[in-house]
Formats: structure tokens, sequence, C-alpha cells
């Protein structure tokens, strides 16, 4: 979403912190992460073009171990891609910082659609997000979401999002192998279930949701 979508305080919280990590001043953005409801450990420059988080930002600059784990401790996500498709881990190999590839390798809960599988989950849940929120956000585009977000060890189980039109955001949470999307609107109070081989939709509302 465009910074003009969002107000004034939002950018400049955003800015801060990515600024700070970018620049490897990892006291500031540290203590606003702990201390800034506003902004979260997972958070990117609201308009940039990096998308880097303060965790793709220490495997970058090769940040120190004890920075990398409060990162972690945090709540950063080891699988989340950046604009270009790297995770922490990838940047990290790239600019030679061996000394956290073990750290950023990522672990997966078993059941977690990987290979063939990984590839329709992700992209039907990435169709289901964009057909829900398309009448809401025109043509700005969503950040791509990547199940593996949510099926980290030891790392959050589901995933909330503010999108307009979306009174209550949307939740996305994963069960034997399928995501469940919960979200409220103007529609209606509904859910869709997404696997590989697609969506199935389900609502409350009187009005139909995208047929599938």
């Amino acid at each position: 979403m465009p910074r003009e979508a969002y107000g004034p305080a939002a950018v400049k919280a955003r800015d801060s912190l990515t600024d700070a990590a970018a620049q490897g001043d990892w006291r500031r953005a540290l203590s606003q992460v702990r201390n800034d409801y506003t902004v979260g450990v997972n958070t990117w420059k609201i308009g940039g073009e990096s998308m880097f988080t303060p965790l793709h930002h220490a495997a970058y600059l090769g940040a120190p171990r004890e920075t990398v784990q409060e990162l972690l401790s945090l709540g950063g996500v080891r699988s989340l891609p950046t604009a270009h498709g790297e995770t922490p881990y990838q940047l990290a190999k790239r600019r030679g910082h061996a000394h956290l590839l073990d750290m950023l390798d990522p672990y997966f809960r078993p059941g977690t659609p990987l290979g063939d599988h990984l590839e329709g989950v992700n992209h039907h849940v990435n169709a289901t997000l964009g057909e829900l929120t398309h009448d809401f956000r025109g043509d700005h585009q969503l950040r791509t979401f990547d199940i593996r977000l949510i099926c980290e060890e030891r790392g959050p189980e589901e995933a909330w999002f503010t999108a307009p039109g979306m009174y209550g955001g949307i939740r996305i949470g994963m069960f034997w192998g399928r995501a469940h999307l919960e979200y409220s609107s103007r529609l209606g109070d509904s859910y869709a279930v997404v696997g590989p081989e697609g969506a199935a939709y389900v609502t409350r509302s009187t009005r139909p949701l995208p047929a599938r």
C-alpha cells in the first residue's frame, strides 16, 4: 500500500525503526520494537522497494549474534522474503556472514506443505487475498504472503494483519496442511479454507463471495 494510505504517525514510526535497522543502530531499533506498540519486529518501510524487516537488515549487515537472537526472541520470522525473494538466511549467506547461518535457517513444524504443495497453497492463498481485498484497495498491491511464515518451529502459529475494508482484519492459520482465512467486511463474517488445489469460501453474509 502507498505511504499516503497510512497516517503520518504510522509512517514516522515505521521509518524510524527501519532507518535505525538499516544503519545498524540496534540499540535504537530494539528499543523501539520493545516499547512502541505501533510497530513490530517484522515491520518494513511503507512504500519501500526492498521490504526489508529489521531481521533482513541484521542478516545483510552481519549483525552480532546477540542482536539476531533478540530479534528472533521478539518474533522475527526467518522465512519472510524480501521484495526480491530473499530470506534473512539467503541474505546472510550471499553476504558471507557465516556466523549467522545456523540461527537463520528455518525449521518447520510437521505437516507444513512443502515442494509442489507449498507452491499450490501459496498461490491460492494470495489469489484469495487479492480477490477479497480488491474492491477496497483498488489497484494497490498487497505484499505476497508465504504460509511458511506461520509454520516455523517456535514461531507464530497464525498471522493477523489489517486490510482496507476488513473491519477485523484478516487472520490466517494452518490446520492439517490447509490455510484457514478468517475475516470480516461489509459482506459479513466469513472464512476460506485453502489447499493446493484451490479455495472454498464459507460466509454468513447474504452477499456471495467471489467464486473460485
